[in-house]
């Protein structure tokens, strides 16, 4: 079992105010660049412009791109490490281990939000669109509609009210010219 985020824990209100409190995603549209750390993936990222809280606060993308698999998180580094709200379009179930839930409704499969409950303990749920598997399907398959559905969870939107968008960057191929190719000998015939 993870241990608790002590920080979520003791400053719960706050967590909240983060996550449900209106927030404005200043790109309209995030280009998605290849991934540094891992050249599987792609990631973009936006600031975000919160109502109430001065902190800095990232809207990040990541998406594979090998599958349809995409990853939504935001982040505020001032407050925790890691992401404190996160949507997994795909990948294995969370299991929320908690005595008070029945072991049968413990395992949530993707796709799911990640968040933390007011002890700290890091959970997974799926809203009423994700609980229904033909949404959930379209959900899981086309990252924009993603992007909505995590907009409308954590009160996210652009300045115009809609939502904001994905573009991948597409790299120019070059080619370099090779002077060392010796074209004497090659016979077309």
């Amino acid at each position: 079992m993870n241990k608790p985020n002590i920080e979520v824990k003791d400053q719960f209100s706050f967590f909240n105010e983060l996550v449900f409190e209106e927030k404005i995603v200043l790109n309209k549209e995030i280009i998605l660049k290849p991934k540094k750390s891992n050249v599987f993936w792609f990631e973009g990222q936006s600031n975000i412009q919160h109502s109430t809280i001065s902190e800095d606060i990232v809207f990040m993308i990541e998406q594979s791109k090998r599958d349809n698999k995409y990853g939504i998180k935001l982040r505020c580094q001032n407050f925790i490490k890691q992401p404190y709200f996160r949507f997994d379009s795909d990948g294995p179930a969370h299991r929320n281990e908690n005595p008070q839930i029945p072991l049968e409704k413990q395992s949530i499969k993707t796709p799911h939000f990640n968040s933390f409950d007011e002890n700290g303990n890091y959970i997974a749920y799926q809203n009423e669109t994700l609980k229904n598997e033909t949404e959930s399907q379209i959900i899981a398959n086309d990252i924009n509609f993603g992007i909505s559905l995590f907009c409308m969870e954590t009160n996210s939107k652009l300045i115009d009210n809609n939502f904001p968008t994905v573009a991948q960057l597409i790299q120019e191929f070059g080619f370099e010219e090779n002077n060392n190719i010796n074209f004497d000998n090659i016979n077309f015939e």
